[in-house]
């Protein structure tokens, strides 16, 4: 009896830092809205309004990866078109997606490491998933990568499946997944592919050539669009790949040398690991991470098992695989590239104090154990005082409400009359400036402004903090003409409403 009192106190607790930090936007109804947000919701408007279906998404690095013609997958503008839908145009519907995945991130973890190892460890794993201070992010905003942690989770698991039953359907829908969440993000289907594929190769040897067609098939189907998309266009991004590769690049700020480069990689696999764990591991990560692989290592020269000791040579793969793909990338990596590894590092620390406790290691599991614990904790105080306080934040410009206000005090001063419009965003884009105007002029007013300068007509400026007087350019050159009325700051967000007429 008081074990199921202890399970159920600790599986309420669970449910708790599960939901409650990553829920806030949603209650809320203020997501981050900006450029890239923006950006994904014209296409999925494109898709659902203007029904111009696609084959691509949003360009690799946003056309800063230094790749040009390539593309992440449409799967992601497919999933924003869904929302879009379900939520009549209110982007709250795309973070209400987000923590979606989050949660089911949190649930399959436990199953599938109630699976591996037992119950007890399912659980474990549920916190540290739960915990990730990086996870709990992408819980909160839109972002075409954040979908993937669930669909990594499932590739380890059928790779699991594949190690202890050798079922070719595990290894197809692996290989499947793997390719296909380029849907999501391009950089992590590289390396998840190419690691699988070694992974394969070096447990079925020669066995390999009776597996060949299916792991085709598998990859054809993964990135079919890509394929019909590059075959309809002359396959550009595979020889701008190919340029990439083979030609010299000089070194600049965005491109640095070898070494620099190979040292950037190493510090953000460090960081990666601080980030994997709720307080950032609150011990300096050079003292802890010399002893979490110390000790991977010797747990692994322990284990009896044949399946584990096979399986684990995937996830181990993993590293080094990704560190050597991302050294070809002469460009800046960012964390969002090995989201891999952070669920290769909270499954191994799993894995870790399992075995521990299985080899009868009990002072030393406990030890780790209590530690844990603590970061739990701590993880736990923080994600609920961070919450607290960010439920109250209007976001000043960042978010879905400066934009929502903007709009309406247009409207409103408009009283129902023709106007023209005219946004100004430091990054040049004004994606979510654009969208913002379409669904609320189509769902709340019922028209939509000009483009021209005829009568009355707005300017909906968003102001550089760090050159605050960047906009008057833009007023003097493109706009250049009209009487200025009134200029108005939002009270809120510090956008800034310009209303103009035609002289």
């Amino acid at each position: 009896m008081l074990k199921k009192v202890l399970m159920g106190i600790v599986l309420t607790i669970l449910l708790f830092v599960s939901f409650f930090p990553r829920s806030i936007e949603v209650l809320n109804g203020n997501p981050v809205f900006e450029t890239d947000q923006g950006r994904d919701y014209m296409a999925a408007k494109s898709i659902v309004v203007d029904h111009k279906f696609t084959l691509i998404g949003a360009e690799l690095g946003a056309g800063q990866a230094g790749l040009q013609f390539l593309f992440h997958g449409p799967g992601y503008f497919y999933l924003i078109a869904l929302a879009l839908v379900l939520f009549n145009g209110n982007p709250v519907g795309g973070v209400f997606f987000m923590l979606l995945f989050g949660l089911s991130a949190i649930a399959f973890s436990i199953y599938f490491t109630s699976k591996m190892f037992d119950k007890y460890a399912g659980i474990l794993m549920g916190f540290l998933v739960a915990l990730c201070p990086f996870f709990i992010g992408q819980s909160r905003l839109m972002e075409n990568h954040f979908p993937s942690v669930v669909f990594i989770m499932l590739i380890f698991y059928l790779v699991y499946l594949f190690t202890k039953d050798k079922k070719t359907i595990y290894i197809f829908w692996a290989t499947f997944i793997s390719a296909a969440i380029y849907n999501f993000e391009f950089a992590l289907s590289i390396p998840l592919t190419i690691t699988l594929l070694m992974f394969v190769v070096i447990i079925l040897r020669t066995k390999i050539i009776r597996k060949i067609p299916v792991i085709l098939g598998a990859l054809i189907l993964g990135y079919l669009p890509m394929i019909l998309f590059e075959g309809k266009h002359g396959f550009m991004g595979i020889k701008s790949v190919f340029t990439y590769l083979f030609s010299h690049h000089p070194t600049s700020s965005v491109s640095p040398g070898f070494g620099k480069h190979a040292l950037d990689i190493f510090n953000l696999y460090v960081y990666s690991f601080t980030d994997s764990f709720a307080g950032h591991l609150l011990i300096p990560v050079a003292f802890v991470l010399p002893l979490f692989i110390a000790l991977v290592s010797f747990v692994y020269y322990k284990e009896k098992s044949k399946i584990f000791k096979t399986y684990f040579i995937y996830i181990f793969l993993l590293y080094p695989l990704n560190f050597a793909i991302f050294l070809l990338l002469r460009n800046i990596v960012f964390l969002h590239y090995i989201i891999d590894l952070y669920v290769a590092n909270l499954l191994l620390t799993v894995y870790a104090l399992w075995s521990l406790y299985k080899q009868k290691y009990y002072w030393l599991s406990g030890i780790i154990f209590a530690y844990v614990l603590l970061l739990f904790g701590f993880g736990t105080i923080n994600a609920y005082n961070v919450s607290k306080s960010d439920y109250f934040d209007y976001g000043g410009v960042h978010k879905l409400k400066a934009k929502i206000e903007a709009v309406d005090f247009i409207y409103n001063d408009a009283k129902g009359k023709p106007f023209g419009l005219f946004s100004f965003d430091p990054p040049v884009y004004t994606y979510q400036y654009d969208y913002a105007v379409w669904w609320q002029g189509t769902t709340k007013y019922h028209y939509l402004p000009t483009q021209n300068k005829n009568g009355v007509f707005y300017l909906l400026i968003e102001p550089d903090p760090s050159k605050p007087w960047t906009y008057k350019g833009w007023e003097q050159t493109i706009i250049k003409s009209g009487k200025v009325i009134f200029t108005k700051v939002m009270p809120n967000s510090g956008l800034i409403v310009e209303k103009r007429l035609a002289e």
